[in-house]
């Protein structure tokens, strides 16, 4: 990974970190408890501090394929978003998104590894 591709990284992980705490508001606007969401807020926190942290260490992986996973689960889960605002069924929309945010962290765990 270049100096670029992982500064590119950090800063959509910090951009998707905004999303999730303007999820977190929303869901409080419609009633709804955003624990779920604060917590994976601060579990993706906790990822970008590290690879600032690492950031100058040699990372493994392909730094295209994993933003192309986390637009993807982005795109998803932005989608997911919009249609909660009409949903009956918040509660499963928001295990959608929490399950897209998950598998967007675990990419970049592997990062780590």
């Amino acid at each position: 990974m270049t100096h670029e591709e992982k500064l590119e990284l950090v800063n959509f992980l910090i951009f998707l970190r905004g999303k999730l705490q303007s999820l977190a508001i929303r869901l409080i606007l419609l009633g709804e408890d955003p624990k779920k969401v604060d917590e994976a807020e601060k579990r993706l926190a906790k990822e970008i501090k590290k690879l600032r942290i690492n950031m100058m260490l040699d990372w493994q992986g392909d730094a295209a394929e994993l933003m192309a996973k986390l637009r993807q689960s982005n795109e998803q889960a932005q989608r997911h978003v919009r249609e909660l605002k009409d949903a009956q069924q918040r509660t499963a929309k928001l295990a959608n998104i929490l399950g897209l945010i998950d598998r967007g962290m675990e990419s970049v765990a592997g990062l780590l590894v």
